[in-house]
């Protein structure tokens, strides 16, 4: 190899190294754009959890000071039964967010949760239940919306994760509030206890999607498809 053809290619090699500290430098400062631009939105996502959790304390008074003369008093153990399974998931989901904003260095600085409860809100088990599937149906909204406007793939990938919970729970309760789906009559004039492993099965994953240690409807493990072929 000749002086010229050797010099030619040490100043290759180095233009290929330059190059590729600038792309690598590039990728860095654009991963740090994106996570700039999603923690507002994640800490949003985080406020609405929070709400959620409030929420559910708040009606959990409703609930517990029902009279007997409510037209669903004999359902009052299964409507605090799906209360506490989905309070638990939004304080979940509230972790999850948390875990997110202190890996991409940010700040948990929304505060406590506050109640949704109307200032006219009339208390009565009807209206409890009609105020839950309000909450949920925002809550899918809420988590829909925010994916339109994460950068990054995981914070993404959270946000459809707990809006599929949310849109799963918004069924339940949807079916429930209009009528369109019975509670079994074993479940009337039961205590809450005694029907937590039921709503359990309703709404079975906290995650739609398996994310590190939580596990989601693609578990298959956990919840194999039917066989449909006996």
């Amino acid at each position: 190899m000749t002086e010229a053809l050797s010099r030619r290619a040490a100043l290759g090699h180095a233009a290929a190294v330059a190059g590729l500290g600038l792309l690598t430098a590039t990728s860095r400062a654009h991963a740090q754009r994106s996570i700039k631009e999603d923690l507002p939105v994640v800490r949003a996502l985080l406020a609405a959890e929070r709400d959620a959790v409030a929420t559910h304390d708040a009606l959990a008074g409703v609930l517990a000071a029902a009279p007997a003369t409510d037209a669903l008093f004999a359902f009052r153990g299964l409507l605090e039964a799906l209360l506490s399974r989905f309070r638990q998931q939004h304080a979940e989901h509230a972790e999850r967010l948390v875990d997110a904003l202190v890996q991409q260095r940010g700040t948990d600085d929304v505060g406590a949760g506050t109640a949704r409860l109307p200032e006219d809100f009339a208390p009565c088990l009807q209206n409890a239940l009609d105020l839950l599937t309000n909450l949920e149906k925002a809550c899918a909204l809420t988590c829909t919306q925010a994916q339109t406007a994460l950068r990054l793939d995981a914070n993404g990938g959270l946000a459809a994760s707990l809006g599929a919970v949310a849109s799963q729970r918004f069924v339940v309760l949807n079916l429930l509030a209009r009528g369109l789906a019975t509670p079994p009559a074993a479940t009337e004039n039961q205590p809450a206890d005694a029907l937590a492993s039921l709503v359990a099965a309703w709404v079975p994953r906290t995650l739609a999607i398996s994310l590190d240690d939580g596990a989601g409807l693609d578990d298959e493990t956990g919840l194999p498809f039917y066989d449909v072929t006996r």
